[in-house]
């Protein structure tokens, strides 16, 4: 390897080494994807309010459902509770809505927190939701307390973040109940609402509730973590009954799992990644340089040959040669027997009428030409010399018997 290679390579390593202490000591840029899952910690995760409800309940009476709401009640229509949805909007479909509305008729509560539901329970209970926009306001920081005497604070709650929100168009106050309203605020230390709008209403329905919070930001992790904003969150949260079993949904969530290669974990994690690909480069750099100092060619050795054939063939041709007939007869014998032990399991040292007849059964010949192939072979045994027909009727009879 010459110099100049040598520091090429090294300036190289120098680089990523660099590369990757820059990228390790950097800060995380803040994720806003609004996932609204249980498991994330992001600004728009629900870490807080999941652990929150459950705290508030048992094992038993806290249970997550990652199947779509009209397969959950399809095949557990008995369970009693309070259905809980959370996400920028839910679009129930009519399916769906019919399911969930009779489940709740029968003495359940839905609550959802989401800027739209679909438009099947919006209609059953006479409900018009319209996005707010004010033309002499272009701040759309939201300000919201809730209505009850006991839950209204001072100050309103604010949500510092510029979004659309929206409210509900029309309330039929006989039949539904305001829970909380909000406004656009342009001097933040305003004590009042000047334009309130409904976004946050309960409503019987058979003989159970409906509670929609049109404001599905109240419940992620960065409003309730700023400032006292979770005492908003929490009384919202006070509507859903006591002792009751909360069914949490997992199945309309922007974030719900759905990566399956195992290398997720691995890439999702910054400094996990950047070790995964030092690896692989060093892995490369190992296999080019030592395979280049090491690798030498194989030298190709050719198998030892198989001479058996000819050395058969040598000897067989020394007993033909010497007309040596008897002794080439003996070997076959010998070989004939060894065949006759091997194949069929037969002693072969009595060669009675008992084995005559155990031989021609067990290798499909008659016990004439069996007992023929015997007589033959006990007079060559008894014969010396014998003559090249003698010998090639022997091979005959054998090879006879052997393909019966």
């Amino acid at each position: 390897m010459s110099n100049k290679f040598k520091i090429l390579a090294g300036v190289l390593l120098t680089l990523i080494a660099v590369l990757i202490y820059l990228e390790s000591n950097q800060e995380d840029p803040i994720n806003w994807y609004s996932s609204y899952s249980k498991s994330d910690k992001i600004p728009y995760g629900t870490f807080v309010l999941y652990n929150t409800l459950k705290e508030t309940r048992t094992e038993d009476n806290f249970k997550e459902i990652s199947r779509p709401p009209y397969e959950f009640l399809a095949d557990s229509n008995h369970q009693r509770g309070t259905y809980f949805f959370n996400n920028d909007f839910i679009n129930f479909d009519e399916a769906e809505s019919l399911q969930l509305l009779d489940w709740v008729s029968r003495g359940n509560t839905l609550y959802v927190g989401a800027s739209g539901i679909g438009e099947t329970i919006l209609d059953t209970l006479s409900l018009e939701i319209e996005a707010l926009y004010q033309l002499d306001n272009l701040e759309r920081e939201p300000h919201m307390e809730l209505v009850h005497p006991e839950l209204k604070k001072e100050h309103p709650y604010t949500l510092d973040l510029d979004i659309q929100t929206f409210y509900f168009k029309e309330v039929d106050t006989i039949n539904t109940i305001v829970l909380g309203e909000y406004d656009y605020i342009k001097n933040k230390d305003s004590l009042t609402l000047r334009e309130p709008k409904v976004h946050f209403i309960k409503q019987a329905f058979g003989e159970g509730t409906i509670i929609i919070h049109l404001m599905s930001d109240v419940f992620v992790n960065y409003f309730m973590l700023h400032n006292s904003n979770y005492v908003y969150t929490e009384a919202a949260l006070k509507y859903i009954p006591e002792n009751e079993t909360i069914f949490w949904d997992n199945h309309y969530k922007n974030g719900k799992t759905i990566q399956t290669s195992p290398l997720y974990m691995l890439f999702k994690n910054r400094y996990l990644k950047w070790a995964y690909y030092m690896l692989l480069i060093g892995v490369v750099l190992w296999v080019f340089f030592e395979g280049k100092r090491k690798q030498r060619a194989i030298p190709i050795i050719k198998p030892l040959p198989n001479q058996t054939l000819a050395f058969t063939k040598t000897i067989a041709g020394m007993y033909l040669e010497k007309q040596d007939h008897k002794s080439i007869a003996l070997h076959q014998i010998n070989h004939f027997m060894e065949y006759i032990r091997n194949e069929y399991s037969i002693e072969t040292a009595d060669r009675g009428l008992d084995f005559i007849e155990r031989l021609a059964s067990k290798s499909d010949n008659t016990q004439e030409d069996t007992k023929r192939l015997m007589d033959y072979i006990t007079s060559i045994n008894q014969k010396y010399p014998i003559t090249q027909e003698e010998l090639l009727k022997l091979n005959k009879l054998i090879e006879a018997f052997k393909t019966k």
